[in-house]
C-alpha cells in the first residue's frame, strides 16, 4: 500500500462518498488542501482507502485490502469507520476504543446573539493573527492541527476569534472544508465566564459558512447530550 497523498479520482468517490457530512468532510479537506496523509492498495483501482489530517482517520472500502501493519500510522488517531472494519482495527493496535459519536447540522439560525462585552472585538481571523494563534497553544493545537499550522488557518479566513487587545479569547474556525459541509472546531474555554464569546464566535462563523453555501456541522461523544444553537443531531457516525 502506498504512502501519499493521493487525488480524489472518479475511481476513488464511491469509496470516500463525496458531498456527505462526517468523514467525508476530512477527506475532501485532505484532497482540497493538500494537508494530511492519505494510503490505498492500488494506484487506479483502489478497494480500500484510508486518508488521516489533524489526529483524525477515516477508513472506507473493503477491509481485507488492508494489512494491519499498514494502519501504523493511524496510532493515537481517532478513526471514523464502518463497524466492518473493526476486527482489522483490533489486530491492527494493542487498545482499540469504540466510541459512537453524534454529528449535528445546522438547522435554523439562533434567535439571539450573547452580549459582547465592552472592549471585546468578535471578527473573522486574518493572516495577521497566525502569531497569536500559536501563542495558544496548547489550547489552539485542535484548531491549527487540521490546517497544519496557526498561520494556514490564519490566512484561509476560515475562523472567527473574540480578541481583547489583540490577545484571542475564544476561537471557532472551520477544522474541515468539504464541498458542502465544514466540520467546525470550537477551542477548548477553561474559564466558563467566556462561553458567551465563545457562542458568539460559533453564531458569526457559521453565517459565514452559510454564505458560503455550505453548511455547518458539529461532532462529539454520543454521551454529550448539549445541542449547540441552532443545531440539529443527526446520524451517529464513527467507531
Amino acid at each position: 500500500m502506498t504512502s501519499r497523498t493521493v487525488p480524489l479520482t472518479p475511481s476513488r468517490q464511491p469509496l470516500l462518498l463525496p458531498g456527505a457530512p462526517g468523514p467525508a468532510t476530512l477527506v475532501e479537506h485532505v484532497f482540497a488542501t493538500r494537508t494530511g496523509w492519505s494510503w490505498d492498495d492500488h494506484p487506479t483501482r483502489p478497494r480500500a482507502i484510508a486518508v488521516a489530517c489533524g489526529g483524525r482517520a477515516t477508513l472506507a472500502g473493503d477491509p481485507a485490502a488492508l494489512p494491519p501493519a499498514e494502519l501504523a500510522p493511524l496510532a493515537g488517531h481517532r478513526v471514523e469507520a464502518p463497524d466492518r472494519f473493526l476486527p482489522l482495527l483490533a489486530d491492527a493496535f494493542d487498545d482499540v476504543c469504540a466510541n459512537e459519536r453524534m454529528l449535528y447540522l445546522q438547522a435554523a439560525t439562533p434567535a439571539g446573539a450573547p452580549h459582547i462585552p465592552h472592549g471585546i472585538e468578535v471578527r473573522r481571523l486574518t493572516a495577521a493573527d497566525a502569531s497569536e494563534l500559536d501563542a495558544r497553544e496548547p489550547d489552539g493545537t485542535a484548531a491549527n492541527r487540521p490546517w497544519e499550522g496557526a498561520s494556514a488557518l490564519a490566512a484561509s479566513g476560515l475562523g472567527w476569534g473574540a480578541f481583547r487587545h489583540g490577545r484571542v479569547q475564544a476561537l471557532v474556525c472551520t477544522g474541515f472544508l468539504g464541498r458542502r459541509y465544514e466540520d467546525l472546531i470550537v477551542t477548548p474555554v477553561r474559564d466558563e465566564r467566556l462561553w458567551r464569546l465563545t457562542l458568539a464566535c460559533l453564531i458569526a462563523h457559521a453565517a459565514d459558512v452559510n454564505g458560503r453555501g455550505h453548511r455547518a456541522i458539529l461532532s462529539c461523544a454520543s454521551h454529550d447530550r448539549r445541542t449547540p444553537a441552532g443545531m440539529e443531531r443527526g446520524t451517529p457516525t464513527g467507531a
